[in-house]
């Protein structure tokens, strides 16, 4: 490979090698190689459509496009070790020279690296974007698969980390069903924002070459055009909302992940969390440590700090290309690879859980009864307000008397206020406030078996 930059004839010195360094992006750029060899393929058939590249010479560059796919992909970054090429753009573009010869420095006419990089990305998120959905499908399924397994059993149901009323588990492990199907949505909604061709726009003026836009759109199989040439190689705003809205997917994923950190700790201990997905202390032979929830929380920061970094370099640019924008890469890289990682583990770790049914149903506290009691007194024409002042008293003298408060027989309720007539001495159990609680999106049984069967039908549509 030639040791001269494609651009060197303007300038009389060579770049500082600290600049070099500084300005090289092909140690994490070359994971777009699949992007750009497949860009070059398809623009190279529109130059041989309008004449800039016969036939022969259109054969030969497909041909040496697909070596250079493979030994990229055979031989990664060893196969520049001796080049100082900038970035996977030109390192394709000279590695062709050397494979094909002169036919190769035909393909970059009317493109520009402006235009060329900009193509790529979107091309490499369409791809991610798409794996990370079937990634979230999978996970969605375990969730749904782990309420089915598991529909009939109780646990306390908390706010504020204090228990507030008893809810099915399934119920429970649905809420995470609901979020992490929002994140699909925003992800397949990002897409029409992605699926935007910006090759042809040039540097900022557009091709000065009769190109087929439609052509290239088709052959690259984006949904649309860019319609503006400074706008097409200046947005990375669909960066900037993939980044946001992984950022939403990793903050449900952290929420999950302290959920199950707090339950599977020796207090609760509603879950036993799997070998496969624990660790153990290096001095401690006691410890199972749940290292793959608390690393999914600590990722999260990472995650949304790429975010930041990102809208930080975008907040003050002027119009058009900017070297800047070279740092979109690198957090956008480095927050799929993280997400993927954290969405797997959470998979496996869903996967083989188990649940202690007995713990979780004997963790349910009577006091979380004691909205049964307002609701009672409401329905029977005392306003809730009021019922809630009875109650509260009701709350406070049993917990003065250590007395468990569904033990309370209605003659002692009466005692209280003559509308707990009829309320029975087995007004606080766990099947009542289920029954109680069977409209759409409640904790009742039914209500939580149509959540699944609505889910199911969901994962079919995805």
């Amino acid at each position: 490979m030639t040791e001269n930059k494609i651009w060197s004839g303007r300038f009389k010195e060579k770049n500082d090698m600290l600049f070099e360094k500084m300005n090289r992006s092909l140690p994490f750029d070359i994971r777009l190689y699949k992007e750009d060899i497949n860009l070059n393929k398809t623009y190279s058939k529109e130059l041989n459509r309008i004449g800039l590249i016969t036939d022969d010479e259109l054969d030969a560059i497909h041909n040496g496009l697909n070596k250079i796919e493979l030994e990229i992909k055979n031989k990664g970054m060893s196969l520049f070790a001796n080049s100082n090429v900038e970035d996977i753009h030109m390192a394709i573009e000279e590695l062709l020279t050397d494979f094909i010869g002169v036919s190769a420095k035909k393909i970059h006419a009317g493109k520009s690296r402006n235009d060329q990089v900009a193509t790529d990305i979107r091309l490499y998120m369409l791809k991610e974007i798409d794996i990370i959905i079937d990634l979230l499908k999978d996970l969605l399924t375990s969730i749904v698969e782990l309420a089915a397994d598991n529909f009939d059993l109780m646990m306390p149901g908390f706010t504020h980390l204090r228990q507030a009323q008893p809810v099915l588990f399934s119920h429970y492990i649905m809420s995470f069903f609901f979020a992490f199907e929002r994140d699909i949505s925003r992800l397949k909604d990002l897409i029409k924002r992605v699926s935007i061709m910006p090759l042809g726009s040039g540097a900022i003026s557009g091709s000065a070459y009769p190109l087929n836009r439609s052509s290239l759109q088709k052959g690259l199989g984006f949904d649309h055009i860019s319609q503006n040439s400074i706008d097409g190689v200046t947005a990375r705003d669909f960066i900037a909302e993939f980044l946001s809205d992984i950022s939403i997917l990793s903050l449900n994923l952290s929420r999950l992940a302290e959920d199950f950190i707090i339950y599977s700790s020796e207090k609760f201990n509603f879950f036993e969390l799997s070998d496969k997905v624990t660790t153990g202390s290096s001095i401690m032979p006691n410890k199972k440590n749940p290292d793959s929830l608390e690393l999914t929380r600590a990722k999260t920061g990472r995650i949304i700090g790429n975010f930041v970094a990102v809208c930080t370099v975008l907040k003050g640019l002027p119009t058009s290309y900017n070297k800047d924008l070279q740092e979109d890469k690198e957090p956008l890289f480095d927050t799929i690879d993280t997400i993927k990682e954290v969405i797997d583990v959470t998979t496996i770790m869903l996967n083989s859980i188990e649940i202690n049914e007995k713990i979780m149903k004997k963790a349910i506290d009577s006091y979380s009864f004691a909205t049964e009691l307002a609701d009672y007194l409401t329905i029977n024409g005392i306003p809730f307000r009021e019922a809630h002042e009875i109650v509260s008293v009701i709350v406070r003298e049993s917990l003065d008397n250590s007395v468990k408060l569904t033990t309370l027989s209605e003659s002692i309720l009466c005692n209280y206020h003559e509308r707990f007539k009829g309320i029975g001495d087995d007004w606080g159990t766990t099947e009542k406030l289920f029954e109680k609680r069977d409209l759409i999106g409640g904790t009742g049984k039914n209500s939580v078996q149509n959540q699944i069967e609505y889910a199911r039908k969901i994962l079919k549509e995805l």
